[in-house]
């Protein structure tokens, strides 16, 4: 069981894991659990495997990307009686206004409870919905934005980013198996079209914005206001404890 070691690494121990606390659940992994790429960039990737992920983020209380968080996510869902399965999606390049080559790469969790479904996502940086976003076209709103999906794709309008909502990706519904999981892990770490093999990555949302260390630049988004500052490599190693590895 994980739940517990779950629920201690992001600070809500002894917290009942139901459709009630899933809101509170997913704000918290947002601000204790970092997206990151350091494995990527330093060459220490390992096999995915359950007992792998739960060993650097619970035990290491390190991050991870799609692939690793959203898997022990549903783990941790299923052990609290949730219907949940693993399904994949491709990412929305708006700059290019093309879907990303890397294909269906991006790991997410698609929920069912009493009927309904939806898309639990804990591995899409500091774009993650906080709330689980039903597949019926309702509009959620959370601290950080506004998200809604039509047909199978996923919508966002990021608060202080986006004027309007922009398509995030679009997702299969077919659950993906442990192989597929794995392949995707090898796209990611090393296709040229990958975005997550050229320089290291922390990123995180916070209380009121969003906190990014993308090489040794720190941006910090604070209630809209952006600040900026390129740091030396002793400065960027007390930002990775300062503001993600707490």
């Amino acid at each position: 069981m994980l739940t517990e070691a779950f629920l201690a690494r992001i600070r809500l121990s002894g917290t009942k894991i139901d459709m009630k606390h899933l809101p509170l659940l997913l704000r918290h992994v947002a601000a204790y659990i970092p997206f990151e790429n350091l494995d990527i960039i330093e060459g220490a990737s390992e096999v995915l495997s359950e007992e792998g992920t739960a060993k650097k983020i619970l035990q290491q209380q390190r991050g991870g990307l799609c692939y690793e968080i959203n898997p022990l996510l549903a783990t941790v869902l299923t052990e609290n009686d949730f219907h949940v399965q693993l399904i994949s999606a491709v990412i929305y390049d708006a700059l290019h206004e093309e879907f990303s080559k890397t294909g269906y790469t991006h790991t997410l969790i698609l929920l069912e409870e009493h009927g309904e479904q939806y898309i639990v996502d804990a591995g899409f940086g500091n774009n993650i919905p906080l709330m689980a976003v039903p597949l019926d076209g309702r509009t959620v709103s959370s601290t950080n934005g506004d998200y809604r999906i039509e047909g199978n794709d996923l919508y966002m309008k990021r608060r202080y980013r986006d004027e309007q909502f922009v398509l995030a990706y679009r997702f299969d519904t077919q659950p993906i198996t442990k192989s597929q999981l794995r392949t995707s892990q090898q796209i990611i770490e090393n296709s040229e079209d990958s975005v997550f093999n050229k320089r290291p990555l922390l990123t995180k949302c916070t209380e009121d914005g969003t906190v990014t260390l993308a090489g040794n630049d720190l941006t910090i988004m604070k209630n809209g206001h952006k600040t900026l500052r390129t740091l030396t490599d002793t400065e960027k190693e007390a930002a990775k404890k300062q503001y993600f590895y707490q």
